[in-house]
């Protein structure tokens, strides 16, 4: 069975639940840390939680491999294995509802980096995930005052207020994880940190360096912006600027293409503000012409058929 249908086949109703939530750091050059705590929950929230789940997963029809440029909509989810993220840092903590991990006081929730709705049938565990919002923040709860609307009149709300969110960033199950919102989960499993760790080494290789007279404007034009560090990414992957026979290719059709790159006398790319968004869409191969409409196309992922 695909991802999907095991996910939808998972018995929630006959599950035990539990609400997990996680605190992060993000110690230079090495893996995040995570600090999670459980949390009871009464009947009508684990109604509530379950819920959420059931309805997420009825949107799903679609699955897709996760790729550094992949994009999924509201009916698909990009899948991807756990072996290759920080997963399985985060599902040593909520193995079990030790009591020393219980929350017992409400500033154990405040500044929490996301939550994690762990649902356990027999031997399956299925566990979904969801970045926090403002409401989770110590300086956001210490600067308003909750109000509950109720019997027609405004009253204040005794206790601390956290919102869950009735959409979940990705689900995990059997090793696998499948993914909704792609721009939360690498937040919260630092695959932006790890592009820019790889974008960091590949700006030392000397195959890489060899085609540009000088790198420092594209590093500058990339900066931290997670959708150019992605593509830095995904350039590495692929390695094209490695290949002298695209190179080549490159250098004498850019023009026929569209393409605005600046070569020097030695065949060298002259990376400048100006350039640098085609010279990425150029090493990425995403630059293609239609043998039907003869018209050429910059397209997000370019996957061979």
């Amino acid at each position: 069975m695909t991802l999907i249908q095991d996910l939808k086949s998972f018995n929630i109703a006959d599950s035990t639940c539990k609400l997990w939530t996680f605190k992060k750091q993000n110690p230079k050059d090495q893996p995040p840390k995570y600090n999670g705590h459980w949390v009871d929950t009464t009947e009508a929230m684990v109604a509530e939680l379950k819920g959420i789940i059931r309805t997420q997963l009825q949107y799903i029809n679609e699955q897709m491999d996760y790729s550094l440029l992949a994009e999924n909509n509201e009916a698909s989810v990009l899948t991807i294995t756990e072996e290759e993220t920080h997963a399985g840092l985060i599902k040593h903590q909520f193995a079990d509802e030790l009591p020393q991990r219980k929350i017992k006081n409400v500033k154990t929730l405040f500044n929490c980096a996301f939550y994690v709705i762990k649902l356990v049938h027999e031997d399956q565990v299925l566990y979904a995930v969801r970045k926090t919002d403002t409401t989770w923040k110590s300086k956001t709860a210490s600067s308003i005052v909750t109000a509950l609307f109720s019997d027609a009149q405004l009253d204040l709300a005794e206790d601390e207020n956290f919102r869950i969110q009735k959409t979940i960033d990705f689900f995990g199950m059997a090793g696998e994880i499948a993914v909704r919102n792609k721009s939360n989960f690498e937040s919260i499993l630092n695959y932006k940190a790890a592009h820019e760790q790889d974008y960091a080494q590949m700006s030392h290789e000397d195959s890489f360096l060899q085609i540009f007279d000088e790198l420092q404007p594209l590093t500058d034009f990339i900066g931290s912006n997670k959708i150019h560090l992605r593509r830095m990414s995904a350039i590495r992957q692929k390695a094209f600027y490695a290949d002298p026979v695209f190179m080549e290719n490159l250098r004498d059709r850019h023009q026929q293409y569209g393409l605005n790159i600046v070569f020097d006398e030695d065949g060298k790319i002259v990376p400048s503000e100006e350039t640098c968004r085609d010279i990425i869409a150029a090493l990425l191969d995403h630059r293609l012409s239609s043998a039907f409409s003869g018209n050429i196309y910059d397209v997000p992922d370019a996957t061979i058929v």
